[in-house]
Parts: C-alpha cells; structure tokens; sequence
C-alpha cells in the first residue's frame, strides 16, 4: 500500500482558468472595435478636409477669379444703378427765327405735283434692273417637265455549258419576260453516240448509285462492244426520248467524267440558233404558253436545232397583259 507523502504537491486545478479565458476575449474584441472606430474617424476626417478644401477654395472662370458680377442692359452700363437726376428743366421756348425779306429769299420752282394718272416708279439702281443677270441661271428659269423615260424592253441574257443566248420580248420587263428555267437548253442535246470502255470502266458511285446500277441505266440505249466500249443501239432502240435527256447527261457527266467539249454533236463553225416564238398572256400559276414557234436559222444538225425548241419550250414565261406578245431567242455556240 502506498501512502502519501506530506511533502508531495497536489495538482488541482485552476479555479480561474475558464473566467480568465472569457475576460481575455472580452478584451480582445473591445480593442478590436476601438481600432475600427479609430480607423473610421481616420478616413471621416480625411474625406472632411478634403470636402473642406474644396468648398473653399477659389474657382476660375474664364479669365476672372472670385465673385462673378453680372451686367443686365448695354455693354457701358455702370456697376451702380443711375443716381435719379431729378426733374429736368424747362426747355426755353423755341426761338423765333428772324424775318427775311422775301426779297433775300431765292426764287425755287414749284414742285410738279404727281400725277395720278401715272403710276409711281420706284427708284431703280443699277444693280437691280436686270435681276435674272445677277441670279444664277438655275435659280432663274423654270424646270421644264420632261416625259417620263419609255419602260426598258425584256430581255434576258446567259450562259451554259460553253453556250450563250439572249433572249427579247416586245414589252416591258414588267409585262413580260421569263420567269424561270429549270433545265439547260444544252441538257437536251444529242447523247453521245460511243462511250469509250475507261470511262465506263472508271464509273465513281456513290451509296445511292452504284456502277452496277448506273451502267445497267446506260445499257438501256448502249450496248457494249467487243473492246469493251459502250455504243448506242441502231435504230429506236438507241433514241433516247428529250424529256429523258438531262437524266442521261448527268448520268455521264457526274459518274462517268465526260467532258461536254467532247460531245458529238458540237462541230467548228456552228451558227446560230435563232427562234421567234409567241408568249400567250398568263393563265395562273402555271404561267405563260409559247406558241407560233418558228425556226429562223438552222445549224448543220437537226437534232441539234430541235433540242433547242424543246429546250426553250421547257422555260416558264409570264406575260401580265391581256394580248399576245412576240419573242426572239438568238442561242449561239461559242465554240
């Protein structure tokens, strides 16, 4: 068993730790608000002088400094009003003007009374007698009214596939005129009569048309060769009809690589086409009819020159008036 000693130390603990802890804080929060304070009135008197400085010093304006004096009246007026000078003094009566003999007095004409029967002239100078000499001439004369300018006649020019045409109308472009053209005259042209075997070997198609499908719509009108070249059919089996023209154009065009300076049916020295047509007036959205469609010049091709009239009769025209109106369409080859 273990005794204690007498001479041992007892620790307890300290009865004011938790009330010395609270009065520590209590301190340190009154010294960190008399610091805000202090820092506060700090920067109020600091704003303080600066709003002092600046209500009293002085403001220049213009070429004067401090109080701005005010003047109402003319440019000498005195700084003081007027002192009243009272009432002023009787003015002496107008002195009598000493008679002359009528004798002194020189003789002078009566004046000529005017006439009332003639107007008054006013006094001229010479500045004012020719008024339109001294004005400029724009201001002196009158504008003349001049007809209005004739409507500009129809006309449409453009080009396609190494071709180019113009196209006029008798009327205006308000009355009448194309209005549209969904296919290339030049889309109608005569197929080409052999399509060589690399071209028809080389066929590029795509997802939705494959080589396969694309030469099994060519053999429709072809037939291949022995050297493998595709050459149309003899007789209607090798016609291609014209509304089914652009859709074989493209076909070789797009897929196969056919370059359209190649085709057949373009020769040297090619003259033009020139057609003269009749545009009916409109009949609602589907627009103008052609008639009266005549050939004027022909080339040394008639397959040639009925593509042409197929073509031009696929067009959409208008014609806003109640009466035929005459057309012209020159189509030349610029090749």
């Amino acid at each position: 068993m273990i005794e204690a000693s007498r001479d041992a130390m007892v620790l307890k603990p300290s009865v004011h730790g938790a009330s010395g802890e609270a009065l520590r804080r209590r301190l340190n929060r009154r010294h960190l608000l008399i610091s805000i304070g202090i820092a506060l009135l700090f920067h109020i008197l600091i704003v303080l002088g600066f709003w002092l400085v600046d209500r009293i010093r002085v403001q220049d304006i213009g070429d004067w400094s401090g109080p701005v004096l005010v003047k109402i009246g003319v440019q000498d007026a005195p700084d003081s009003p007027a002192v009243d000078p009272g009432p002023l003094p009787d003015q002496p009566e107008e002195s009598e003007q000493p008679d002359i003999p009528e004798e002194s007095l020189p003789e002078t004409a009566p004046e000529a009374a005017p006439d009332s029967s003639t107007p008054l002239q006013p006094e001229t100078s010479p500045d004012s007698t020719r008024p339109e000499e001294n004005q400029p001439e724009a201001e002196s004369s009158i504008p003349e009214s001049r007809p209005a300018p004739p409507p500009q006649p129809s006309r449409v020019n453009g080009e396609e596939d190494g071709n180019s045409y113009e196209m006029n109308f008798d009327g205006s472009e308000g009355d009448v005129g194309r209005a549209g053209a969904y296919e290339y005259i030049s889309s109608y042209m005569p197929l080409p009569l052999v399509l060589e075997a690399s071209l028809v070997e080389g066929i590029v198609g795509t997802t939705m048309m494959s080589p396969d499908l694309i030469r099994g719509e060519l053999e429709s009108y072809y037939m291949e060769e022995v050297g493998g070249d595709y050459s149309k059919k003899q007789g209607p089996a090798g016609i291609i009809p014209m509304q089914d023209r652009p859709y074989y154009w493209s076909l070789i065009v797009n897929y196969l690589g056919y370059k359209l300076e190649d085709a057949d049916w373009r020769t040297y020295g090619m003259r033009p086409v020139v057609v003269e047509f009749t545009v009916s007036p409109s009949k609602g959205p589907r627009g103008a009819d052609l008639s009266d469609i005549t050939l004027k010049t022909r080339t040394n091709n008639p397959q040639v020159d009925d593509a042409v009239i197929y073509g031009l009769s696929r067009w959409v025209y208008y014609n806003d008036t109640d009466h035929p109106i005459k057309g012209r369409i020159t189509y030349r080859f610029d090749r």
